[in-house]
């Protein structure tokens, strides 16, 4: 099919970008004269301290940045940040009036609005509930969303309209992703999947020293192929599990351990790739904990064709042996941990739906006679195919004048000659490539059913409503709020809604980030790729655990438990744990755990890869946890740097940079949470010292670790747990701030000024359940936010 044909049908439909003519409000007499005896001396075109100049802003509701500044200056004020304690203080009853009469002003004004255009402007898919959605609709499993280009961030979360652009580099991207899919679907459905099936042995996968067959392959030992901790690229790398054909697969590995420590397994990672220095990226399959006694472990993974699987121990803690300090020795006489593997077996699979299934999608009832489908009307039956896959493909009903273009242009391939399948998968591109598909349909004011449907499915598992939710819209049930209550237990229940606990984890702890730096291994020689996704685990397993127990959202800063696997346990020097997976494991005083913001995977992110800094640490509590919004630090202020050679402490260079008078103040509210985490170092480790690392040798101990901090209102704290029960003196601040994160990720908007008496009402009518995760996730979904454009 044309492509430009596609292109010009999808560019038609793009919704314009909205704009308005700026407006000029007015700020009341009593807003303007608290500004001027409090706030226009130090913030004005000559003085701009803190780099704000108020005398000179005027108030525009229909700018963003402009609305952003003066929210900026009410919660500054409100939380009694400003003005700064000077000769003249205001009098409790004028910071009063100037509060209730300025959030009057702020709320009027942004609702005002909102009524007009709505808090969501045009709003698409990102490339995951893109992918997404592709595979519900087609019953296809063939990963998409990496070829299209990374989505941007706004707020923290990707799914914001206002950040989203569009341009013919991303059509074209689109395109591409519709054409993989569709021919997928089409080829799956009309021919029978080529099965594959294969049992390798440990001595089929094993190096052979006679031919020099499976170079870098596992040794062969006693029938078992036995990959051991050696330093060398590819070590571990099995020839013969090479598949000719991308897709995924089912992958069954019986193993055990090889000469482990006493009381301990060996971790084991299993990657694809080509296993070659033309080619040296490995993707990871899976890991296990290897014990003494031989056991079946199973994993899926997608594996591009050509690429073949490496099987080596992936814990460091035991140690890497470099493979030139063997010489002539076998690798068998150094007591080397390692695994052996018995037997591998690796099966193609498909996720998405059986050829039947996809038949039925496709073609409802028609059937292929000698490899044509075959129709008695075909015209008819392209029409009544296309219409039914557009209810489905635009997230609602569908009226005959809606779908009339993509028909005619379908039944015009079918008038030039084109087959009946042909003509259908044209017709199913061009609804595919239709801004109703990549676009939610959202119009001002209350959402119709339909759009509650899709906002719903969205926010929750992150893909297309389902029949259910679709029939009930249609039927115009689903906004009622006893079916809305309903759906969402039903939802949450889902196996689908593991989507919402990794995405909005991903978005709103910037887990997405966790491989931007790789701790320096000199330093943490302990972390590895294992351990990496240890951490993920946990994280998720948390959040799982959250909701499905409505758990307090105290338990976002401390917890009586924690969900760990053998290896994160091992980590934390927790010896309390036993099972397999992910385990609840009670925390006791000396783990030094509990909370989201001890988790590892936090503390990674948090960190680069050779230091901690209790700026970036401070920064990220405060706006992710405690939803506080810290301005850039001016341009003529130097950056802090750590220093790893552990001459001087992080404590002593903080003190000299808050000296400045320019930084002292963001500072008070930084390095508290920063200093309170800097017991736990960049690898999520509990540490009472520093790391250095001399000029030669191992890491060594440096200077110790102070978390204690001395707070401006003369409260104090020794550690970690000392903050954590300061910080929960006020659980309403943490429910607060987690409605605010829910409704900008169940949106695909910031929060505006409008939104706070409704977020506010959320949070006091659950004030006496513990604010439980569920329970606010159930009452934000209930909330006019959520119900409105």
């Amino acid at each position: 099919m044309n492509r430009f044909i596609i292109s010009s049908v999808a560019l038609a439909f793009l919704p314009c970008a909205q704009s308005t003519s700026e407006k000029v409000a007015t700020l009341p007499s009593t807003v303007v004269e608290f500004l001027d005896l409090n706030c226009y001396e130090c913030h004005n075109d000559t003085e701009k301290k803190g780099g704000l100049d108020l005398e000179s802003l005027g108030f525009h509701p229909d700018d963003s940045q402009s609305m952003a500044l003066w929210s900026m200056v009410y919660d500054r004020v409100s939380n009694r940040e400003m003005p700064p304690k000077m000769e003249y203080w205001p009098e409790e009853a004028e910071r009063y009036d100037f509060l209730s009469i300025f959030e009057n002003t702020m709320h009027d004004e942004s609702a005002k609005l909102q009524s007009s255009l709505g808090r969501v402007r045009s709003r698409r898919l990102n490339r995951i509930e893109y992918e997404n959605t592709l595979h519900d609709l087609l019953g296809v499993d063939i990963p998409i969303k990496d070829f299209l280009p990374d989505d941007p961030t706004q707020d923290g979360f990707s799914n914001i309209a206002e950040s989203q652009q569009i341009s013919h580099h991303l059509l074209q991207k689109y395109l591409e992703a519709i054409d993989l899919s569709l021919d997928e679907a089409f080829s799956r459905a009309q021919h029978p999947s080529n099965p594959y099936s294969r049992t390798f042995s440990g001595e089929e996968v094993s190096w052979n020293p006679k031919t020099r067959k499976n170079g870098r392959g596992p040794h062969l030992y006693k029938g078992h192929a036995v990959s051991f901790l050696t330093g060398g690229n590819y070590q571990g790398r099995m020839a013969p599990t090479e598949v000719d054909e991308s897709g995924w697969y089912g992958i069954t590995v019986r193993a055990k351990a090889h000469n482990a420590p006493p009381g301990r397994g060996v971790w084991t990672q299993i990657r694809s790739g080509v296993a070659a220095a033309s080619a040296p990226s490995l993707f990871w399959v899976g890991s296990f904990e290897a014990r003494e006694e031989p056991q079946d472990f199973t994993m899926e993974a997608w594996i591009q064709a050509g690429h073949k699987l490496e099987m080596r121990p992936g814990d460091h803690t035991l140690g890497i042996i470099s493979t030139k300090l063997l010489g002539d020795r076998s690798v068998f006489e150094m007591d080397i941990p390692g695994v052996a593997m018995e037997s591998l077996k690796m099966v193609r699979i498909h996720k998405g739906l059986d050829q039947d299934g996809l038949k039925k999608r496709l073609f409802d009832d028609l059937r292929f006679e000698s490899g044509v489908l075959h129709s008695e009307e075909p015209s008819r039956d392209l029409e009544r195919l296309m219409t039914r896959f557009a209810v489905f493909a635009f997230r609602r009903s569908v009226s005959a004048k809606e779908i009339s273009p993509y028909i005619e242009f379908a039944r015009s391939r079918l008038n030039a000659g084109n087959s009946l399948k042909d003509a259908l998968k044209s017709g199913y591109r061009a609804l595919l490539s239709s801004p109703r598909f990549l676009y939610f349909t959202e119009n001002t004011g209350k959402l119709d059913d339909f759009s509650i449907a899709s906002r719903l499915s969205y926010f929750l598992w992150s893909t297309m409503p389902d029949e259910k939710l679709l029939s009930l819209a249609k039927k115009g049930r689903l906004s009622r709020p006893s079916n809305l209550k309903k759906q969402v237990e039903r939802m949450l229940n889902h196996s689908k809604a593991n989507a919402f606990v990794k995405n909005f984890s991903d978005n709103w702890l910037n887990l997405k980030e966790i491989d931007f730096t790789t701790p320096d291994t000199k330093l943490y020689p302990e972390f590895d790729d294992i351990l990496k996704h240890s951490m993920l685990g946990e994280t998720y397993a948390f959040m799982q655990e959250l909701v499905d127990g409505d758990l307090g959202v105290s338990n976002f800063i401390d917890s009586d438990f924690a969900m760990l696997n053998e290896r994160l346990a091992q980590h934390y020097g927790i010896d309390e744990f036993s099972g397999k997976g992910y385990q609840k494991i009670p925390l006791l005083p000396r783990h030094h755990r509990g909370g989201v913001i001890t988790h590892g995977s936090v503390l990674k992110v948090s960190a680069n890869g050779t230091t901690t800094s209790p700026i970036i640490r401070g920064v990220w509590l405060l706006e992710r946890i405690l939803g506080e919004t810290i301005s850039p630090p001016p341009d003529d202020v130097g950056s802090v740097e750590p220093d790893i050679r552990g001459a001087v402490s992080i404590r002593d260079q903080l003190d000299k940079h808050r000296s400045t008078k320019s930084c002292m103040a963001c500072h008070r509210k930084i390095d508290p949470p920063g200093f309170a985490l800097e017991s736990f170092d960049v690898a999520g480790g509990w540490r009472q010292h520093y790391r250095a690392l001399p000029e030669k040798g191992k890491w060594k101990d440096g200077p110790a670790v102070d978390p204690s901090y001395n707070l401006s209102n003369g409260k104090s704290f020794s550690d970690v747990e000392g903050f954590k029960t300061m910080i929960l003196e006020h659980p309403e601040k943490i429910a607060k701030n987690i409605v605010e994160k829910i409704l900008t990720y169940a949106t695909g908007a910031s929060i505006e000024f409008a939104d706070r008496r409704e977020i506010d009402h959320i949070v006091n009518q659950l004030s006496d359940e513990d604010y439980g995760f569920r329970s606010l996730i159930h009452a934000s979904i209930q909330s006019d936010v959520f119900l409105s454009k």
